[in-house]
């Protein structure tokens, strides 16, 4: 179950930051979004069928979250997670539904803001409470900024890479149009490290038992390889090659990096249940890869961006 919830929650997340993309360019616009518009709404298609995904999670959170047997508070009671949690999921398969012949900007600044508060509430009912007694108003943030910087870094490294494959780098438009996507995921890669840090900054300063439950086993055990390589993936390298406009204006350096960024990104979200999870270490659980390896199956079977 462990395995599967990592897996799905990969796969929801990618879906959900496909829809927040569509909805972010229907509020500012931009000539940039062309380049990606099939790769988001394939992504943006596949919410409902994520959401039907998450009942294995529902039935079987028994095996996840230790408050169901121990006994949490009157927020925690499985009758009320399983209610929230399907009202998540189907506000989402609904906003992803309406999506797809809305794109007014009222709506889209409404779907945001409904984007921005359930995701917020699930990252702590699905992420947050596999340690119960730890709570972070930061976590919603940091779980949304990951979702957008995976489907942007996903769209890009598709846009990136069948131009490519077109022949289409020589164009001083499709090069400015790079520049434009290379700097959007500049901006996605600063505010989620951004978010990381002041998260883990505020916990730090207070050390209080019941805040860095979260960190502990992430810190002080194996787990800390998975941290560091996040600073580095996830940051500090794609950091500094995005201040370059050279690998921002070439659709296969940004593609490529792209979908380094995406590999990065399956990191971050393994980082956020396998630990809590499994406290006691650093250790891959054999259903680990199969779980990564069906779902991603089962993503590229159904996502059709060529189509989008």
């Amino acid at each position: 179950m462990s395995s599967y919830l990592f897996a799905w929650l990969l796969f929801l997340g990618l879906a959900l930051g496909a829809m927040a993309n569509v909805m972010v360019h229907n509020l500012t616009g931009g000539p940039w979004f062309p380049a990606v518009r099939a790769p988001f709404l394939a992504g943006m298609k596949l919410v409902p069928i994520a959401a039907l995904a998450g009942i294995p999670v529902l039935a079987g959170m028994r095996n996840l979250y230790p408050w169901v047997e121990e006994g949490g508070n009157w927020w925690l009671s499985p009758g009320l997670f399983v209610a929230r949690s399907v009202l998540y999921l189907v506000a989402w398969s609904l906003l992803s539904w309406r999506l797809a012949s809305d794109s007014r900007k009222g709506f889209s600044a409404f779907g945001l803001l409904l984007y921005a508060f359930t995701a917020s509430l699930a990252a702590v009912d699905w992420i947050g409470s596999l340690v119960p007694k730890w709570y972070s108003s930061g976590l919603g943030l940091v779980v949304g900024s990951g979702q957008m910087l995976g489907a942007m870094a996903l769209a890009v490294a598709f846009a990136g890479l069948k131009s490519e494959q077109r022949g289409a780098r020589e164009g001083e438009g499709v090069r400015q149009t790079f520049m434009d996507l290379g700097n959007l995921l500049l901006t996605y890669v600063l505010a989620w490290a951004y978010l990381v840090y002041m998260q883990f900054l505020i916990v730090w300063m207070a050390n209080l038992p019941r805040e860095i439950a979260w960190y502990v086993p992430r810190l002080q055990t194996g787990w800390v390889a998975l941290a560091l390589i996040l600073v580095l993936a996830h940051f500090f390298a794609p950091l500094l090659i995005l201040l370059f406009r050279a690998a921002k204006r070439s659709p296969l350096a940004l593609g490529t990096l792209a979908a380094a960024l995406l590999a990065a990104h399956v990191v971050d979200v393994y980082w956020l249940v396998a630990p809590s999870l499994r406290p006691q270490g650093f250790s891959v659980a054999w259903g680990d890869p199969v779980a990564l390896a069906a779902a991603a199956a089962l993503w590229f079977f159904l996502w059709r961006p060529a189509r989008g």
